[in-house]
């Protein structure tokens, strides 16, 4: 991954929507929402993630939905796990919103499994109490 594609990540606000609360990611920060989310639900980790725009190769929007129901179909099949829709988007707006998940209560490895899957660079990376951060895959 480049410089200036890692770069786009790290100016990337991940946002997700529980109970009509909107719950914001930064990579480097502790988020507080997230924690006590976390608490309710008896999680520790969570991870953004989604299925488009593989390898940061931009697809038509079509086809990115597409993608991205085949993801929330596999993330409905794993048991035990919490799936909220949301969307990564570029705080200087150089790159498109990216519709994503929020899923809480997978593994590291499951998750790096699945982004490699989709053919994606990176996922965001959270666990109770602790900083967000990026995972090339």
């Amino acid at each position: 991954m480049d410089k200036e594609l890692l770069n786009h990540y790290k100016n990337t606000d991940y946002w997700f929507t529980v109970d009509d609360k909107t719950i914001t990611l930064r990579l480097g920060r502790k988020n507080n929402d997230f924690d006590r989310l976390c608490e309710r639900l008896g999680c520790t980790t969570g991870t953004f993630i989604t299925a488009f725009n593989p390898q940061s190769q931009l697809l038509p929007n079509d086809e990115n939905k597409r993608r991205n129901k085949q993801l929330a179909t596999r993330l409905e099949q794993i048991s035990g796990v919490h799936c909220f829709s949301g969307e990564g988007q570029d705080r200087d707006k150089q790159w498109p919103p990216e519709a994503s998940f929020m899923v809480l209560g997978l593994s590291k490895k499951t998750v790096i499994d699945l982004a490699r899957q989709y053919q994606q660079n990176a996922l965001v990376w959270i666990e109770y109490q602790q900083a967000a951060v990026l995972i090339k895959v």
